[in-house]
Parts: structure tokens; C-alpha cells; sequence
């Protein structure tokens, strides 16, 4: 359990609109000094008679308690207090823009603002560490954001200044409660632990606490939300079939999320190779021949067997691009996954044809394979036993994992790179058999 600390910190929140004053009221009531800053005046007269222009449960009631508290004060400008702050919370809007832009503006105005106070920050003073809260594009934070600090404040980053982002996961109407129970915590940073996990701000938080680097923390915002409209439009339209075959939407659903092992799991969602096998390509055209049947058009599920085809494709150039043909080219793995003989469907034999078709020497081995029957390989691709992996090894100039035969990684030359098609990573032996078990298998 992580102990809050005790002495509270002086932090300045940018930025008063849904997420910044939920991010105000919350560090206030933990018991920091916060002050709130906010360029527009009529809007501060209103957040200090303790009113909102919106309703979130719970926020009117805890922006008056620590006004009252002194724990939250408000003003339209950051500085002078600059001098005496630990910590700066941006959290200004950054609204869509054309072709589907964050329109990062507002939030280089604000940087530019706070860089400015950050050139008569004393030379004695430690770094002030300023936490991006805003949405913004990927990239941004390194490519934008931080240079924009650097040439505003005329100081590298780590002398007076220390950049972070620390995306919010925060939900209209229940903002407070997803703030006091997060289900995680990002935390982008410049180099690892320069932010001292945000000066403990989190420390009595229960939530797990990720420290990476500015793109991931980005990414995984956007990516969140990208998997909820997912989620939604897959919802809308299996409902839409429902109806269309007279069923009962919330029936479906319900029948749909009883399914806790498989549906409403980690299963399926770890990025590797395409999906295959005798089951799922067969019943996902069934669907869509049943929907289709109805003069139903459900795009999402149509969009998934082209997808599937563009990921083996990709795989294929990712290979060209590390090992140009002919290679010679190992492949770990043919069967469609781990712990059965079965080739119906088989992604890996579907790149294996396509690495032949491409010029590729390939040679196989798949230890579950050993009494299989004899396979039709594609011309020019021969499948082994385990007793030859250490000669292969040898002579290959890449070793392309489909499985996770942890046992035969100790065979291959430790100088062999691994393109490990289970974590779509580029590895070394030893690397590809300390993470074998760590994923869940392929259904």
C-alpha cells in the first residue's frame, strides 16, 4: 500500500473547464494548496460563488468546501506565484480540428505563459515539474510542447523545468469518482523516473502506476477512446442484426456478456499474428451472410476480414524490410496456435505461402507437427523435427517465432535476431524466452 505523504505541495492548475477544475478540487481536498488559474473573468466569478456552468455530481458541492477550506484559491494569472510552486497542471483544451487535428493553440498559449514566469524562477529552486493533463496528438509532446517550453523558458529541460503528461481518463458525470478510483495511472516522462512518479500526488491511489515514455502515454489516451467507439459500434450492430432475425437485442446482449473467459477478457487482445483457424474466419462470414441475407449492411464486421488480410500483408513487408529474399528464413510454428496440430486456417502457413510466393527460402519446424500426417507445403518450403532446429538456426539469417516453444529457444545461436510474431517485437533468443509464458495463448 502506498502512503500518502504528508507535507502538501503548492500546485497551480491551467486551465478551469471540466477537467482542470475536477483536477483543482480533487488535489485540493487531498489536502494541497491549489491554485487555480483561468483566463476568463466572468468565469472565475462564477467558480467563486461556487457555481458550475454544467452538472458533474458532487463538484459544485466540493468547489465550495475547499474554497471554504482555503485550499483553492482562483486568479487569472499564474504569476507571481510561480517561484513558490512545486507542481503545474496544464489542462486547457485542445478542441478537434480540420481532418480530424487536436488543435494544440490554446495549449501552446498557455505553455508560453508559464514559460515566461519559468525565466525569473531562482536559479536556487528545483525543477518546476509541469504535468500536461490535455489531450494531444501523438508525437506532440516531444516534437511541439517540450521545444516550445525550451525556447520559451531559455533552459533545457531538467534545469528549471521538468515536462510530463499525465492523461486523464476522466468521464462526464462520474469525473469525481473516476479521479478518486482510476483504473491506472500514465505517466509520460522524458527520461525514466525524472518526475518522481509526479511528487507523489498519486501516493494514496490504489491504482497501478505506469511510468513510460511521452508516446505511449499519448497513444494509449486515444487509444482507449478509439476501443469504447469500437465497443459501441460492435454493440449497434449486432443489435441491428438482432432485430433483423427478430430477436431481442438486449437478450443478445445479455447472452453476449455472460461470457467473461473469452468476450469480456485480455483474450484476443494482445497484438500479434491475424486470427484463423477452422472456427472464426468460417462463423464470421456466416454472420455476414445471414446479415446479408436481410439487406443488412454491418460495415464493422465486414471491415474485420480486410483487416485480417492488410496484418498478414504487413507482416510480410515487416519481414522484407529486416531480411530480404531469399533469406533463408526459420519459421517457429505452423499450426494455427499454441498446443494443437491443426493447420486448417493457419495464419503462419498463410505466411509461410506467401514468404515462398515471395522468394523466400523458408524452413519449418513445429515440435506439435512431429505426427501429424504429411502437410502440402507450399513449393520450396520443407517442415522438420526438433533434432534439426540447432542446424537451422545456424544457416537461417532470421528466426520467425509463431509459437512459444520456450524449450527449443536455447537451441538457437544467441547472435540469431527473432522477429517474435507473438509480441510483433524484434528480439534476441534469451529476450523471446523470458516473455513465452507471459501472454495468454490464441483461441
Amino acid at each position: 500500500m502506498r502512503l500518502a505523504r504528508k507535507t502538501p505541495l503548492a500546485i497551480a492548475v491551467l486551465g478551469l473547464g471540466r477537467v482542470g477544475l475536477v483536477t483543482a478540487t480533487s488535489l485540493a481536498a487531498a489536502g494541497h494548496h491549489v491554485l487555480g488559474i483561468d483566463r476568463r473573468g466572468k468565469w472565475l466569478a462564477e467558480l467563486a460563488a461556487g457555481r458550475l456552468g454544467w452538472r458533474e455530481p458532487g463538484l459544485e458541492e466540493l468547489l465550495r468546501r475547499v474554497q471554504a477550506q482555503g485550499r483553492l484559491r482562483l486568479q487569472d494569472a499564474l504569476e507571481p506565484a510561480l517561484a513558490d510552486l512545486d507542481l503545474v497542471a496544464i489542462c486547457v483544451e485542445t478542441p478537434a480540428g480540420p481532418e480530424g487535428r487536436l488543435d494544440c493553440g490554446p495549449l501552446l498559449v498557455a505553455l508560453a505563459s508559464l514559460a515566461s514566469g519559468l525565466r525569473a524562477r531562482p536559479a536556487d529552486a528545483p525543477p518546476l515539474l509541469c504535468v500536461v493533463r490535455s489531450t494531444v496528438p501523438i508525437g506532440a509532446t516531444e516534437e511541439l510542447l517540450l521545444p516550445s517550453l525550451v525556447q520559451g523558458a531559455r533552459s533545457a529541460p531538467g534545469e528549471k523545468f521538468e515536462l510530463a503528461l499525465n492523461p486523464e481518463f476522466l468521464r462526464e458525470g462520474t469525473a469525481l469518482a473516476d479521479h478518486r478510483s482510476p483504473s491506472r495511472i500514465v505517466i509520460g516522462e522524458r527520461l525514466p523516473g525524472v518526475t518522481r512518479r509526479l511528487l507523489g500526488i498519486y501516493d494514496a491511489t490504489q491504482a497501478p502506476i505506469f511510468e513510460v515514455g511521452y508516446r505511449e502515454a499519448e497513444t494509449i489516451k486515444l487509444l482507449d477512446n478509439a476501443f469504447h467507439a469500437l465497443k459501441v459500434a460492435f454493440a449497434n450492430e449486432f443489435g441491428r442484426l438482432a432485430l433483423a432475425l427478430d430477436l431481442a437485442p438486449a437478450r443478445l446482449a445479455e447472452l453476449f456478456l455472460a461470457d467473461g473467459k473469452l468476450n469480456l477478457s485480455a483474450a484476443y487482445l494482445r497484438p500479434g499474428m491475424p486470427y484463423g483457424g477452422p472456427c472464426l474466419p468460417k462463423d464470421l462470414r456466416a454472420l455476414l451472410t445471414a446479415a446479408r441475407a436481410r439487406g443488412l449492411a454491418l460495415p464493422l464486421l465486414e471491415a474485420v476480414e480486410a483487416s485480417n488480410r492488410l496484418h498478414l500483408t504487413f507482416l510480410v513487408e515487416r519481414i522484407r524490410a529486416l531480411v530480404p529474399p531469399p533469406g533463408p528464413l526459420l519459421l517457429l510454428g505452423l499450426s494455427f496456435k499454441e498446443g494443437v496440430e491443426d493447420v486448417r486456417g493457419s495464419p503462419p502457413l498463410a505466411l509461410l505461402t506467401a514468404l515462398v510466393a515471395d522468394g523466400y527460402k523458408v524452413e519449418v519446424v513445429d515440435p506439435e507437427l512431429e505426427r501429424a500426417p504429411v502437410l502440402a507445403l507450399p513449393r520450396g518450403a520443407r517442415l522438420h523435427g526438433r533434432a534439426t532446429l540447432a542446424r537451422l538456426a545456424a544457416e537461417a539469417r532470421l528466426l520467425v517465432l509463431a509459437k512459444r516453444p520456450a524449450d527449443l529457444l536455447g537451441m538457437v545461436p544467441p547472435e540469431l535476431p527473432i522477429l517474435d510474431l507473438v509480441r510483433l517485437e524484434l528480439r534476441t533468443p534469451a529476450e523471446a524466452g523470458c516473455a513465452a509464458a507471459s501472454f495468454d495463448a490464441r483461441c
